[in-house]
């Protein structure tokens, strides 16, 4: 018996060990090419931009959406567009922004509506990527539990990944969907002029499970945190493929009200507003061309602008 219980224990501590040690090694070459690894410089500009700021977050709505050069041109503000990927979750996104927001600064936020079903809010494998492929201890001491349990699945792959061929030989060119796709002002722009090759997916609903109140509560939160630091909150909505949009409307209304309920929260536009039609998709019903991009980026502007106005801060912050 206690051979049998010794040899079961060398063959489950060998896996184990695996999954440790590629857990801690340095990130691969692949994944230094990662567009994750923009998590450096969408910081960097959090700590170092001056004022007047405008910071946007979203996941890669944000980032394959927006021209943040209107609001530089129109606001004379200076914009940080923290999206990077939906599937680091809302939650990380606003603990993330929370410590870095200073006293003045306009934040818009335009949540995927995935985010608000099941736990996708919590984040994921691009979660757990983003935290050990850019070694970052404060990600990690922020996390909350439901964080830590969504990430737990993914460890195996991730640790797994680090020994794989394919990591470190015979690496494609930098794309769309690597660090280097960035502006100065955290703007995805490689994609520009440029069409994507597969058919682009139409969602039939927005899958993930339960409507999840927690982000509702997260937001409220969110809210209250910023504007104690002296900076102003507008929640907006994502661009959507209107297909999409249409075929998700219940579930889209159902954002919608919730976000309504929270108190004292400022919203810009209409989830409508934000439903795009198909030849200004790039490639996927988040993702905006050029053209989409710059719609999108105008709309928004002009909600931005209107609030602000309302709200007696535009002189202020054009000065």
């Amino acid at each position: 018996m206690k051979l049998f219980l010794r040899k079961t224990f060398l063959f489950l501590s060998i896996p184990m060990a695996v999954f440790i040690l590629g857990l801690f090694l340095p990130a691969t070459p692949k994944a230094r090419q990662s567009l994750l690894m923009s998590k450096f410089t969408k910081d960097s500009l959090l700590d170092n931009v001056a004022k007047p700021r405008i910071i946007f977050i979203a996941g890669s709505s944000m980032s394959l959406g927006l021209n943040s050069q209107i609001f530089v041109d129109s606001l004379h503000m200076n914009p940080i567009n923290t999206g990077i990927h939906g599937g680091l979750g809302a939650f990380y996104m606003m603990d993330d922004a929370a410590d870095r927001i200073k006293a003045g600064d306009i934040v818009v936020m335009a949540p995927e509506y995935h985010q608000f079903y099941g736990n996708f809010a919590y984040g994921g494998e691009e979660l757990l990527r983003a935290a050990f492929d850019t070694s970052s201890p404060r990600l990690l001491l922020n996390l909350r539990w439901e964080q830590f349990k969504k990430m737990y699945g993914f460890v195996p792959k991730y640790s797994i990944s680090k020994f794989l061929p394919n990591q470190y030989f015979a690496l494609t060119k930098n794309d769309f969907y690597s660090k280097d796709a960035f502006n100065k002002y955290g703007d995805a722009v490689l994609h520009y002029g440029k069409t994507f090759e597969h058919e682009i997916p139409i969602f039939k609903n927005i899958d993930g499970g339960e409507f999840n109140k927690e982000l509702i509560a997260a937001i409220s939160e969110f809210n209250k945190i910023v504007k104690a630091k002296g900076a102003t909150f507008y929640l907006s909505y994502p661009p959507f493929q209107r297909a999409s949009y249409d075929n998700c409307l219940k579930q889209i209304k159902e954002v919608d009200k919730a976000l309504h309920t929270i108190p004292n929260l400022t919203i810009l536009g209409t989830p409508e507003r934000y439903a795009m039609d198909q030849n200004l998709i790039f490639d996927t019903p988040y993702h905006l061309n050029k053209v989409g991009v710059d719609l999108r980026s105008t709309r928004l502007y002009e909600d931005v602008k209107k609030q602000m106005q309302k709200d007696g801060l535009l002189k202020t912050q054009a000065q």
